[in-house]
């Protein structure tokens, strides 16, 4: 199996975690992807993730995995004794709930706005939709007025 991904980064840090956890990290390949170049933008990361962001999971047959929950899910279960994403009805539920919340409320944001409205992976990156800002403050300001957060009330 294959992972691409980048080191440090929360996404994949969440598999790398996950990885170590199952003691399945000697078993992978890890793939590094160059996001600084924008790597994740090009045609051959985009034939496997239409969607440009990582981690990606490729298994031995091919089949690619994308998504940090999928990923997470898939290698929780390889062994048949998942520990990290619930092994009744209730826990899958409330640990789904749960991911789900952190990711919407609290990661995304970040990555919006790190992404687009900061110099953070440079130029090249930047030059491929200028029009991003635009939507990275849309979504901002969605959000602010949806929870109120005093996380993103001063943007």
């Amino acid at each position: 199996m294959k992972i691409y991904d980048r080191p440090g980064f929360p996404n994949p840090m969440r598999i790398r975690i996950v990885l170590a956890q199952k003691g399945l990290d000697s078993e992978i390949e890890f793939v590094p992807v160059d996001l600084i170049a924008a790597e994740h933008k090009q045609p051959a990361f985009l034939a496997k993730n239409p969607s440009g962001v990582l981690p990606v999971l490729e298994l031995d047959d091919g089949t690619l995995i994308s998504e940090s929950t999928a990923i997470t899910e898939y290698l929780d279960n390889l062994d048949g004794k998942p520990e990290l994403t619930g092994r009744t009805p209730r826990e899958k539920a409330l640990i789904h709930m749960m991911q789900r919340r952190a990711e919407a409320y609290v990661l995304d944001p970040v990555g919006i706005y790190f992404h687009h409205a900061t110099p953070g992976l440079g130029a090249a990156l930047q030059a491929r939709d200028p029009g991003t800002m635009a939507t990275a403050w849309y979504g901002f300001a969605t959000l602010r007025a949806r929870t109120g957060s005093p996380l993103i009330r001063d943007l």
